[in-house]
């Protein structure tokens, strides 16, 4: 089955698995006191938006877009911050697709790097979409065992550290965190990252 398939069919109950694997009280505990508290946000491959909803709900910017190029994911997503009382924007396109009308202060991407054909590429738009000092927040795939598991059913890759730290830097991005997911499974197959774009040198 394509995998853009296997996301689709897994809409309805996406929330539901990560929340019992753990992810989503990962995704809190990474944003917690680290967030911006205002300015346009942006969270690519959002899936049903539980990145997003963590950054939301540890206080950060509730001026978001969701990008995801499944509506069925998209549609979910929706309903949990309706559900909060939010609208964000939504944009259902993908990443290579997306032409935003203005930079964002802030970019989300949970477990995405993994599925570009070029990270080191994606890295580098991801700055060009960033704000002179705005922030990029990442939780990445780590060599883990459990990964072989999770690569049966969505063929993804994962990285060592050095990689994205080294694939963030020649992008002109500065690492300004390193935080490990303490329990459950996150704790065994993602690393989270907060990168700063590098404001231009005077002449």
């Amino acid at each position: 089955m394509d995998i853009s398939l296997r996301y689709e069919n897994a809409a309805l109950t996406w929330n539901t698995k990560i929340a019992r694997l753990g992810y989503t009280k990962a995704y809190s505990d990474f944003f917690a006191n680290d967030v911006l508290r205002s300015g346009p946000v942006l969270d690519v491959g959002t899936g049903t938006g539980a990145f997003a909803q963590a950054w939301v709900d540890v206080g950060g910017s509730s001026d978001v877009t969701l990008l995801d190029p499944s509506m069925a994911m998209l549609k979910q997503a929706q309903a949990q911050f309706a559900a909060r009382g939010l609208r964000p924007m939504l944009a259902p396109c993908t990443f290579d697709d997306f032409r935003p009308n203005t930079q964002f202060d802030a970019i989300l991407a949970a477990h995405v790097l993994e599925h570009f054909d070029d990270p080191a590429a994606a890295m580098h738009h991801f700055a060009q979409m960033l704000t002179p000092n705005g922030r990029l927040y990442l939780a990445v795939s780590k060599p883990h065992w459990c990964n072989w598991v999770i690569w049966l059913r969505f063929r993804h890759r994962w990285f060592k550290r050095t990689d994205i730290t080294a694939m963030a830097h020649a992008a002109g991005l500065t690492e300004v965190a390193v935080r490990r997911f303490r329990t459950g499974p996150p704790s065994r197959t993602s690393l989270g990252y907060i990168f700063q774009k590098t404001q231009p040198k005077e002449t």
